[in-house]
């Protein structure tokens, strides 16, 4: 590229491209790092990018039987193709302790919502996608299974914004888990909803903080992953933006998996603890 001196009276450009091309990478999965360097001088802004590969093959495949409601056929036909067996979700569950997907576009219908109700109550397990899934006339919440619902909400980050956290948990198998998500890697996944207000939960994967935030008391906080008990089952919550980042970014492909995986998981201690216990001889 020729960089060109700046016509008389006009400011030359802050910033001038000198390469735009594409290449293929042959490696193994990992962290790698993209180092930019001039030959005649000059300083490249921000020398170095850190980039992530990941390896399709190593993906999970949880050899699960799911129900979906308010889910598209391309992410049911992504969901075939990665070992999850996949039916709509029915009035009348074929197994006990069902798994059931719920993604943003459900019925307003209540009698779905009470069947929904009660086949997670009788031990099967929801994990809820999208935030806006608990939609009820006016009310954002307003399906939203707990007695204390609070709110969820849409975080404004700008120049002060929130942070996300991740604990190790295992939804987050197979995936960075050191405190603070990383946004290089989590990228288009961030999540920018936040639960707040609800019961507290025994069993929160990510959260998110705000501190010294232009708000009243200058603090906010709220929940991105997390489980509660519902009757003899339990459903999940959660804020990633995992549907509309399917087979775009790895991510989320794995959080889902994962989550599938880890429901199945609570589905079968469900299962054990209702088992009748008889006396010992």
């Amino acid at each position: 590229a020729i960089i060109r001196k700046a016509p008389a009276g006009e400011y030359a450009p802050f910033a001038v491209p000198v390469l735009a091309e594409e290449t293929r990478l042959s490696g193994p999965s990992g962290a790698y790092t993209l180092t930019a360097n001039l030959e005649h001088g000059g300083g490249p802004f921000g020398r170095s990018l850190k980039f992530y590969v990941s390896d399709a093959a190593a993906l999970p495949r949880p050899g699960q039987t799911v129900q979906l409601w308010g889910i598209e056929e391309k992410t049911r036909g992504w969901l075939e193709l990665h070992g999850v067996h996949c039916e709509p979700f029915n009035d009348s569950a074929k197994q006990n302790n069902p798994l059931i997907v719920v993604g943003n576009r459900t019925e307003k219908d209540s009698n779905r919502w009470q069947e929904l109700a009660r086949q997670i109550a009788w031990g099967g397990v929801a994990i809820f996608l999208s935030p806006q899934a608990f939609q009820r006339d006016q009310d954002p919440v307003g399906w939203l299974p707990l007695e204390k619902k609070g709110r969820v909400y849409r975080f404004n980050d700008w120049l002060y914004h929130k942070e996300c956290v991740a604990k190790p948990h295992p939804v987050f198998e197979g995936l960075p888990i050191r405190g603070i998500m990383d946004g290089d890697y989590y990228g288009s996944v961030v999540p920018e909803y936040l639960f707040d207000g609800q019961e507290t939960s025994d069993d929160i994967a990510a959260a998110a903080f705000a501190v010294g935030y232009p708000i009243p008391g200058g603090y906010a906080s709220g929940l991105l992953i997390a489980s509660y008990p519902l009757g003899e089952g339990r459903f999940i919550l959660n804020t990633c933006k995992i549907l509309e980042n399917l087979e775009v970014n790895p991510v989320a492909d794995r959080l889902l998996l994962n989550m599938i995986n880890y429901a199945a998981h609570l589905a079968r201690k469900q299962r054990e603890v209702a088992l009748p216990r008889f006396p010992e001889k």
